[in-house]
């Protein structure tokens, strides 16, 4: 039972180390800008697919899911780029200045960008599991974030720990960070996610 154990340990391990090398080594092959929303696609892939049978996540079946990701996943990463930067920026713009109504303007702000975070995870997510099109993909995760106030604050408290753990211990960023991230992700959300399929076969 123990060995068992141990055993189960080493390939969950030896799985989010291959997931995050893969990652990081495609992203630079799409110069980091067209190739890391494809890599952060094929990781939950490769991870629903696959699960922690880290023989089965192979470069060739990376790069072959990186190839089928390319257009939507740098789509999707594009927007949330996008929108982060905007975020960001007038974040910045609006902690430059003193006052009530600036502060509650960069705590709105602040707030968004998290929301905006969450959005991009479940747009991930649901993309493994649906062929549906773009516009109705951004439905679907917009309507699931505000589903359960519950699961939007467990969803930010690991991301924000894997965060934290990583700037403390830089090595992670190499070899754990953005698995755990999916990872967490895809653990956290599984009763959102679970209840929207529930609704969709329903209508379906």
């Amino acid at each position: 039972m123990a060995s068992s154990g141990v055993q189960r340990l080493f390939y969950v391990i030896w799985t989010i180390i291959k997931l995050n090398l893969f990652f990081l080594l495609f992203s630079l092959m799409g110069g980091l800008v067209l190739g890391i929303g494809p890599a952060f696609q094929t990781m939950n892939d490769l991870l629903t697919e696959q699960g922690i049978n880290y023989q089965e996540i192979t470069f060739k079946r990376f790069l072959t899911g990186w190839k089928s990701n390319f257009k939507r996943g740098n789509l999707h990463f594009g927007l949330f780029a996008v929108l982060t930067l905007v975020l960001v920026y007038n974040l910045y713009l609006a902690a430059q200045i003193q006052g009530l109504l600036w502060l509650i303007i960069a705590v709105l702000l602040f707030f968004v960008l998290l929301l905006v975070t969450v959005l991009f995870l479940y747009i991930t997510l649901y993309e493994t599991s649906y062929e549906i099109s773009n516009v109705n993909l951004l439905k679907l995760a917009f309507i699931s974030v505000f589903l359960n106030f519950g699961v939007f604050l467990k969803v930010l408290f690991g991301v924000i720990s894997i965060l934290a753990v990583t700037w403390y211990f830089k090595g992670l960023f190499l070899f754990a960070t953005f698995a755990l991230l999916i990872i967490w992700s895809g653990y956290a959300t599984k009763s959102n996610r679970q209840l929207v399929d529930q609704k969709l076969a329903v209508h379906g």
